[in-house]
């Protein structure tokens, strides 16, 4: 991809210290983390994290397993990327699929951008079902309370990319939906108090139209359209927001992007789907290694105060633009909350290996509550448009299923 290593900026300094003991920690594939060496990995994990290491959590660091994307998307990503620019608000010009800017210069002012929108447009599929790659078909989430008592929540949600299609026909674009970036449908259906709760997102490539967001609210048995700031409730009973999935809703262009630089984080690319195991009333896989993985660290700030969050900070994998750490700060400048995502190989139909999400873990460092959610995507179902509805809302508002 690009970008040599970097000593980091001044921006950095304010969320992980530059001089970290980790800043050149020769971790190896076996080395033993705990709380006899914390200091190994300060600098390459959250706050929240490290703190639990000094107190007893203890792992092991694995190789970490190669990266790539799938052929087609490597192909339309050499066929169309060199025709893609920046407009004059931060929204892609002339794309049409596959990765907008594979070589991007450290020192160019628009790299933070580029990065997110890298980070957008990365491999996800034509179109894919959250939870459809497990064995209920559905993603399970658990949220834990300061003091371990525990609630769960199993979603479905189903995602579909109109235009930027490399796979499924028809290629490039839906005709008539070459204005539409993305649709999904979430569906709650567990627990009981919340069970037929449905959203309808749809997001529009062009930056001056505001996105339609519906909800379906079981309670008043009423389908209504929702301002942009809904995106910031949180989904009850977790700590996540609508905006924290997939790790960052909004539209791109709502918000200013600043490259920090590169650096090495923990990640875990290599989690196998379903095999998160934990001590009940806690967040932490008690089997799980850990791996390095270079990142690039991009820091986001809204544009206006309709923001969700003042200020975040987003580590992407430099292989795949996919993110695996986040944090996010209060108006106080404070920690709020950090969120990792664990990722895992899957193979398509045609044997292609690409990478679904398999556990995202967000703790709010404030008031010590933690969510995690369980589940792995089934790529390319073959998803319509004419799915993705107000008439959809409406078949589950008279007791119909989206299953």
């Amino acid at each position: 991809m690009f970008l040599s290593k970097i000593v980091l900026g001044l921006a950095l300094l304010l969320f992980i210290p530059a001089q970290s003991p980790a800043a050149d920690a020769d971790l190896k594939p076996g080395d033993v983390i705990g709380p006899h060496n914390w200091q190994r990995v300060q600098g390459m994990v959250g706050e929240d994290l490290l703190n639990r290491i000094r107190g007893g959590y203890t792992f092991k660091i694995k190789e970490s397993r190669p990266r790539r994307d799938p052929k087609e998307y490597v192909a339309a990503t050499k066929k169309y990327a060199g025709k893609v620019t920046l407009g004059s608000r931060g929204d892609l010009v002339n794309y049409v699929a596959g990765l907008p800017f594979p070589n991007i210069s450290p020192s160019d002012p628009q790299a933070g951008s580029k990065l997110a929108w890298n980070w957008q447009k990365s491999w996800d599929g034509d179109d894919h079902k959250e939870g459809g790659g497990t064995a209920s078909g559905k993603a399970v989430g658990y949220t834990i309370e300061k003091d371990g008592a525990e609630r769960r929540t199993e979603i479905a949600v189903h995602v579909l990319r109109p235009s930027g299609r490399v796979t499924l026909a028809p290629i490039p674009a839906f005709p008539g939906f070459e204005h539409v970036e993305m649709m999904s449908l979430r569906a709650t259906e567990y627990p009981r108090d919340t069970s037929g709760s449905t959203t309808l997102s749809i997001r529009y490539h062009d930056p001056e139209r505001e996105n339609d967001f519906l909800v379906y609210v079981p309670s008043i048995r009423r389908v209504h359209r929702a301002p942009p700031t809904q995106r910031c409730v949180t989904l009850v009973p977790s700590e996540f927001i609508f905006d924290d999935i997939p790790t960052f809703a909004s539209p791109v262009t709502d918000y200013n992007y600043k490259f920090l630089g590169e650096r090495q984080m923990l990640g875990n690319f290599s989690q196998p789907a379903g095999a998160y195991h934990r001590k009940p009333g806690d967040y932490l896989a008690i089997d799980t290694a850990w791996e390095v993985v270079n990142s690039y660290v991009l820091e986001i700030t809204p544009k206006d105060s309709r923001g969700c969050y003042p200020r975040k900070v987003i580590y992407l994998d430099t292989s795949t633009s996919k993110p695996f750490w986040d944090q996010s700060f209060g108006t106080d400048g404070r920690l709020w909350k950090e969120r990792w995502v664990f990722w895992a190989p899957v193979k398509l139909v045609d044997g292609q290996e690409v990478l679904t999400s398999t556990t995202s873990v967000i703790v709010n460092v404030q008031n010590g509550r933690s969510s995690i959610m369980i589940s792995a995507r089934a790529f390319n179902q073959g998803y319509q448009p004419s799915l993705f509805t107000l008439q959809t809302l409406q078949t589950v508002m008279r007791g119909g299923s989206l299953r």
